[in-house]
């Protein structure tokens, strides 16, 4: 058993299948809780406020820059990511493990000062495999998808920072792989907790 919740830190290059995983994850571990990041995109369509992001203004976003209310934020293809502090610590400090959807960038900007937590990294199967996923989504145009091929190559050079890394060839499979990471990340001796009984007898001297 253990009282303080694990935070676990999920970063893909953009078109890697990373929110797609997510969602399966969420069925297969309705307990685990996802943190809610802010950002001042648009929302996408099928993105709802409050589930997938807050959705706020560039200069209500760089307000709580100033007020230091961000665990970590980043900008990427010109918009504004964060993670706040006050969902986390919340989870953690109730016992609840939490993951954490963080681009490369803020990911490292938290291994950097040494953050508790577990870090994971999705990648794709080649890049011709990303820019096909990227152009299928008809979500941006040619232009925005070659600015997140030459972003997604800069990322997945990075993934030696990482403790774990995942290939996204089935997201089924990518998704109970991140689970099975998830389970024996809290078998950790590190963290448990015994009871009380177990707690006096694993103190006590070993008899000769």
């Amino acid at each position: 058993m253990k009282s303080k919740g694990i935070v676990f830190i999920l970063s893909a290059p953009s078109g890697t299948g990373k929110t797609t995983t997510c969602k399966i994850l969420k069925q297969k571990l309705p307990e685990l809780k996802f943190s809610v990041s802010h950002t001042t995109r648009e929302a996408r369509s099928g993105e709802s406020e409050g589930e997938d992001y807050f959705y706020i203004s560039q200069k209500d976003f760089e307000d709580k820059i100033k007020r230091d209310e961000f665990l970590e934020w980043a900008k990427v293809h010109k918009q504004y990511y964060g993670t706040a502090f006050e969902t986390i610590d919340r989870h953690r400090q109730n016992g609840e493990d939490i993951l954490i959807e963080l681009d490369v960038q803020g990911a490292k900007s938290l291994r950097d000062i040494n953050y508790d937590a577990v870090f994971i990294f999705i990648l794709p199967p080649s890049l011709k495999e990303l820019e096909e996923r990227l152009t299928k989504r008809g979500t941006e145009p040619p232009e925005i998808i070659r600015d997140r091929m030459k972003v997604g190559k800069n990322e997945i050079k990075q993934y030696e920072f990482y403790d774990y890394i995942l290939t996204n060839v089935n997201v089924e499979e990518t998704a109970e792989n991140l689970l099975s990471i998830i389970r024996a990340e809290r078998c950790r001796k590190e963290i448990y907790e015994p009871s009380p009984d177990l707690s006096s007898l694993l103190n006590s001297k070993v008899n000769a």
